[in-house]
């Protein structure tokens, strides 16, 4: 048996909606239309704390992949239209075990219990990710002990030299030594090895804020072992398939034959494969869109071509991706040399950006850490994808809602190449999109092409990455909040990831308020997209559905349901911004192939 770097446990009903995890061989409970499991990275927190899984542990994993495998198989099988889909949520920075079951556990009630269209449909499998992540510990006296521990010898000599040094400086203070200039010298050298001293203790708490440490393990053991986790599902439905198709195969070599011929039956199917999708928050996204990257690396070596397709491995296919106050860089988004993840993005065929200017979590606390580690020369580009917002030009409820709905159904003629319609729009993606309030710039705000004409040096009105996502600007979302697992809604509105102030920009003394908020819980800027009703429903409706299925939900004609989206976001003064892709398929029925294609070609022939 392989030695799987992960655990897997199940999500069941132990009551009616009441949802729990539990050991794959455990009998109690029900499971949901739409299958769950928790998958849970073996890798510790510290080092020194890895040991070996259990037998037991192990053999729960293997059964946890194939339950997995045998739920993906015999939905396609079964089902109508012969898909089946396998969605993966990852979580972010800073988050304990028992948050990350409680949202998980919300998924897996909201999708069974809570949400019809979802449960309709019982062709897909959820899988809630856990990497070892851990949490901010600045008021833990025993996290403040193990640090200072952990100093090497020259940093921890001179925090305590530099501790010392205050005292002196102090007793110089109260004392006549300060006077002489024997006591100024001595003073000065104090004063120098105090600030030194005081670095080190900076080095303390950038450990406590155990940033650094949470990036280390979501890179090392949170992408690598998810990579891991798909390769042995899909391995795993390949040798169903292979049993399938040669049911008594006898012999090392006839299994290597029928394994053969099982992935030439995959290759032949290449549209109606595993649709795999993401939802990732904050450095979840880190996590999972440095997976898709690996992904296309190890699996697919026409990944290398400017034009690849969605498929992975031998069967999957990349579906849908929801990122949700990503900490990954902003140029994610925009074509450049500088973009490592452009090749991997573009193979999805919908993707998703939920985003809040006042993510003050993103905007101070990763953009702060990043300054380190970015290798940016500029203070614009080393903020996050999260903290992108779309501007607000008219001061009213018109700002609101699906702002570039006009100009998609005024400039996006059926017969018009996509890329061509882009350049030609009045309603550029990147013009709309802004960082950052900047009193010297155009409007104010540094705007997307604002870094794309400096980036790349060409027209910001040509395709991009960028066009790609359909974004939802959540600064100024109000809504009640809503928790599935009890079934119980807030007794009124409020804004949900900020103060929702309706300002064109938000401003140094915003970002306190909300910085005081976050610090008293009064709301959660950073993941306050799982708290809201209509949030909740526009997220998990999009990652469990896709654009077209979500839309069915408002109503049977595109058209009629595209405009009550419209009016459900500007009602709960969220801006969105739809993707021409979207738009072009799930409007005006262009096939998603054809579609990409013409967009990857239009952003080629552009380089």
């Amino acid at each position: 048996m392989n030695n799987l770097p992960f655990s897997i446990q199940k999500f069941v009903f132990q009551q009616e909606s009441l949802a729990t995890i539990v050991e794959m061989d455990d009998t109690t409970g029900v499971e949901g239309k739409n299958p769950g499991y928790f998958v849970m990275s073996s890798a510790p927190p510290n080092i020194e704390e890895a040991v070996e899984d259990s037998e037991a542990t192990q053999q729960q994993a293997a059964q946890g992949v194939e339950a997995i495998a045998h739920h993906l198989h015999q939905m396609m099988a079964t089902a109508a239209d012969g898909s089946a889909e396998l969605v993966i949520t990852v979580h972010g920075y800073n988050t304990s075990l028992s948050g990350v079951k409680a949202w998980y556990k919300n998924i897996f009630t909201y999708i069974n219990r809570h949400d019809s269209a979802i449960a309709a449909a019982p062709n897909r499998v959820f899988i809630g990710y856990r990497w070892p992540s851990e949490n901010v510990a600045l008021g833990k006296p025993e996290k403040m002990i193990q640090a200072l521990a952990a100093l090497p010898p020259l940093p921890r000599d001179l925090l305590v030299t530099g501790g010392v040094c205050a005292l002196a400086l102090l007793i110089f203070e109260l004392t006549a030594w300060g006077t002489s200039i024997w006591g100024f010298v001595l003073s000065l050298i104090f004063a120098l090895l105090f600030v030194l001293g005081t670095l080190m203790l900076a080095l303390v708490v950038l450990r406590l804020v155990v940033y650094f440490r949470d990036s280390y393990r979501a890179d090392n053991f949170g992408v690598l072992d998810l990579v891991e986790l798909l390769r042995q599902i899909d391995m795993a439905i390949l040798k169903r398939t292979a049993a399938e198709m040669f049911p008594n195969t006898v012999g090392e070599a006839n299994h290597l034959q029928a394994m053969a011929q099982a992935r030439g039956y995959w290759q032949r199917r290449s549209r109606n494969k595993v649709r795999l999708s993401f939802i990732g928050h904050s450095m979840g996204g880190f996590v999972v869109t440095n997976v898709v990257r690996i992904l296309s690396d190890v699996f697919d070596t026409a990944s290398v071509h400017k034009q690849p397709d969605s498929c992975i491995g031998d069967v999957f296919s990349l579906g849908r991706l929801i990122l949700a106050s990503p900490d990954i860089p902003v140029l994610t988004i925009v074509s450049s040399r500088a973009n490592f993840l452009a090749s991997s993005l573009r193979r999805f065929s919908e993707s998703y950006l939920f985003s809040s200017e006042g993510d003050i979590a993103l905007r101070i606390a990763s953009t702060t850490a990043n300054y380190i580690a970015f290798p940016s020369r500029t203070q614009a580009r080393g903020y996050r994808l999260g903290n992108v917002a779309l501007q607000n030009h008219h001061g009213g409820i018109d700002d609101y809602g699906l702002i570039n709905l006009a100009s998609l159904d005024q400039d996006f003629s059926p017969s018009l190449p996509i890329g061509e319609a882009i350049a030609q729009s009045h309603n550029n993606v990147m013009e709309q999109l802004f960082l950052t309030y900047r009193r010297s710039h155009k409007r104010g705000v540094v705007t997307l092409a604002d870094l794309f004409k400096v980036q790349a040096s060409q027209d910001s009105n040509r395709a991009t990455v960028a066009d790609f996502f359909t974004y939802f600007d959540c600064t100024d979302y109000i809504d009640i909040k809503y928790d599935p697992s009890n079934n119980t809604c807030s007794a009124k509105p409020t804004g949900i990831l900020t103060r929702a102030l309706g300002h064109a920009t938000l401003k140094p003394w915003h970002y306190f308020l909300l910085t005081l908020d976050y610090a008293t819980g009064k709301r959660d800027v950073h993941g306050g997209y799982f708290e809201g009703q209509f949030s909740q429903q526009l997220l998990y409706g999009l990652a469990f559905l896709g654009f077209e299925g979500y839309l069915q939900t408002f109503d049977a004609d595109h058209q009629v349901a595209l405009s009550q989206l419209h009016l459900a976001c500007q009602n709960k003064q969220i801006q969105g911004h739809l993707s021409p892709i979207c738009y072009r398929v799930g409007i005006q029925s262009g096939t998603i192939e054809g579609t990409k294609a013409e967009m990857l070609k239009a952003i080629d022939n552009d380089a």
